[in-house]
C-alpha cells in the first residue's frame, strides 16, 4: 500500500537526511520508502526538497544524487534535470550543466529560468552564440528578466560588442533600478568604447546606488 506522506513527517524526514548528507542519505531514503512504500508524487517531492536543502547547504553532490533519484522514477522530469544543471553550474561544471539544461529545455520550452541557466552555462565555455540565443529566448518568455538582460550584457562585453552590451544593461537597469553591477557594467563598456566622460558617470551612480543599499 502507498503512503501518503503529512507535512510534519515529511519536514521531519527532510531535515534529518540533510544533516546526514555526506554519511547516509541513500540508505536513510531506502529505508524510508522500503517501511512506507512511498507515493511516487510524494516520493518525488522527498528528493526535491532534500537536493534544494542539501544545495543551500552547499552539499552539491548530494544534491544532483537527490535529485537524480526523482530521474530514476522518471527520467523526463523537467524540473529534476534543470535542478541537476543549475547544481553542475554552482560547482563549475558547464558541460555537464548544458547537457541536463538542453534536455530540460528540449522538454519544456516554457521554462525560462532553465533557458537563462543554459546560456550562463554556455557563456561560461566561451560558446557567445549560444548563450544568446539560450539568453534571448528565457528573455522572450519574461520580458521583465533583468538577471537575463544582464547576462547577456556580459556575454556581449566578452566579444567586445559593447554598443549591444550596453544596450543590454540599459533594459537591465529599466527593470531594476537598483542593478549595482549593471550600473558598473556600462561604465566598463563605456570605457571598452573610449568614452571616458560616460563611463565615470556611471561608476558615479554605482557609488550612489552602493551608498545608498548600506
Amino acid at each position: 500500500m502507498e503512503f501518503n506522506l503529512d507535512s510534519g513527517t515529511f519536514s521531519v524526514f527532510v531535515k534529518t537526511v540533510s544533516i546526514n548528507a555526506g554519511k547516509m542519505m541513500d540508505s536513510l531514503i531506502n529505508a524510508y520508502n522500503n517501511v512506507l512504500h512511498l507515493h511516487p508524487g510524494d516520493a518525488k517531492k522527498v528528493y526535491i526538497d532534500i537536493g534544494d536543502n542539501l544545495r543551500n547547504k552547499g552539499h552539491y553532490e548530494g544534491a544532483i544524487k537527490a535529485y537524480k533519484k526523482v530521474l530514476d522514477l522518471n527520467p523526463a522530469d523537467v524540473k529534476a534535470l534543470a535542478e541537476i544543471g543549475k547544481t553542475y553550474l554552482k560547482i563549475g561544471m558547464p558541460n555537464e550543466a548544458i547537457e541536463s539544461l538542453m534536455r530540460a529545455t528540449n522538454l519544456d520550452r516554457s521554462n525560462g529560468q532553465a533557458y537563462y541557466h543554459l546560456g550562463s552555462a554556455f557563456f561560461m565555455i566561451d560558446d557567445s552564440a549560444k548563450a544568446q540565443w539560450a539568453l534571448h529566448e528565457a528573455i522572450k518568455l519574461n520580458p521583465g528578466f533583468a538577471d537575463a538582460y544582464y547576462k547577456l550584457g556580459l556575454v556581449y562585453d566578452g566579444i567586445s560588442d559593447y554598443d549591444n552590451a550596453i544596450e543590454a544593461y540599459k533594459k537591465t537597469i529599466s527593470i531594476d533600478p537598483n542593478f549595482i553591477k549593471a550600473y558598473q557594467s556600462i561604465g566598463l563598456s563605456y570605457e571598452g568604447r573610449g568614452q571616458r566622460e560616460e563611463a565615470v558617470k556611471y561608476f558615479k551612480k554605482a557609488l550612489e546606488k552602493e551608498e545608498k543599499s548600506i
